[in-house]
């Protein structure tokens, strides 16, 4: 119970400042023994010395070899502190930075967790309650024909939202799972128009205008992959844009042969400071209780891994005057 009131972070601080302490403990503790031991052993050869001699000179004393051998051992004493003070140090700081790393990896872990329960919930919750409003009212009442073709569509969008959540999920599974890309050849813009014609069924509004281009020929690619690459990022422009605003798709032929992807949208942008982890599984940007698009967080994750296995690249950058560009090569 207390592991659970003391939050990792802190643990991991106290744990890292204990171990500086006990090792700049150790450090001055047996740097001290050193020139004590060297004192003592410099006192009894004085002694030693003194018995024969009326007196001490210190000149012959230190010319002595008992003494080069008391100064060899003390200046081996201090060079073994330094060294092993050295090492110590190294694994120390490397011990460190693997105990912050899990730290900060567990906290990060606990919040994506956290962050995807929050939508996943609420991505279920809202089409299920839909689906049931939609069959209580046809159990309940007595509605005419376009009443009833009305409820059912709507149901039926509710289904395909259901279905597309599914499918992402155990699309991001098998991703992680060394999945193999099936090439085959397709056109790029066909399958555009496709998820356009998908997207424009939740979102009437949506202006997505595919840009025709008669010189880019047909990519090899996995279909269901580029279909999914493709769909999750014409509706994150969507859903990130106002109502109506201008979202463009086009495909082109670079000069090393591969096909370079763009989607640019005048919606709300990416902050820099986010823009290098919008890849990373479950991560959205913004608060998860504040924020009023939903989703999961896996498209972005599905994209980057898809482009992966095709040896692709994505660049995310600022449209202007705003929105964000995508840039895909395959």
């Amino acid at each position: 119970m207390l592991s659970k009131r003391i939050p990792i972070t802190r643990i991991s601080q106290f744990v890292i400042g204990y171990m500086i302490l006990a090792f700049a403990w150790w450090s001055f503790h047996l740097w001290q023994q050193n020139e004590r031991l060297f004192t003592a052993e410099q006192r009894l050869l004085e002694s030693q010395f003194s018995r024969g001699n009326s007196g001490v000179n210190l000149t012959k004393l230190q010319g002595t070899v008992e003494y080069a051998k008391i100064v060899k051992s003390w200046e081996s004493g201090r060079r073994m502190i330094f060294a092993e003070g050295l090492f110590f140090s190294a694994c120390l700081i490397f011990g460190l930075w693997i105990i912050n790393r899990s730290a900060n990896r567990e906290v990060a872990l606990a919040r994506q967790r956290r962050n995807f329960l929050l939508s996943i919930t609420h991505e279920l919750k809202s089409p299920i309650a839909s689906i049931r409003l939609v069959i209580e009212t046809l159990i309940k009442r007595t509605l005419t024909e376009p009443q009833r073709a009305h409820l059912l569509s709507n149901g039926l969008k509710d289904v395909d939202r259901l279905q597309q959540l599914v499918e992402d999920l155990l699309l991001a599974a098998r991703l992680e799972d060394k999945w193999q890309p099936l090439p085959e050849p397709m056109n790029v813009e066909a399958i555009a128009r496709d998820c356009t014609d998908a997207l424009r069924v939740r979102f009437p509004e949506a202006n997505i205008v595919i840009l025709h281009n008669e010189s880019c020929p047909a990519v090899m690619a996995d279909r269901l992959g580029m279909v999914a690459v493709i769909k999750n990022l014409l509706e994150n422009a969507v859903k990130y844009s106002p109502s109506g605003a201008r979202i463009e798709f086009s495909a082109t032929m670079d000069s090393n042969n591969q096909c370079r992807l763009r989607i640019a949208d005048q919606g709300q942008g990416i902050p820099d400071i986010e823009k290098g982890r919008i890849f990373e599984k479950f991560y959205r940007v913004g608060n998860e209780e504040t924020r009023k698009n939903t989703g999961t967080g896996l498209g972005l994750f599905i994209v980057s891994q898809v482009l992966k296995a095709h040896h692709g690249t994505i660049a995310v950058s600022d449209n202007h005057p705003q929105g964000t560009v995508f840039t895909l090569v395959v």
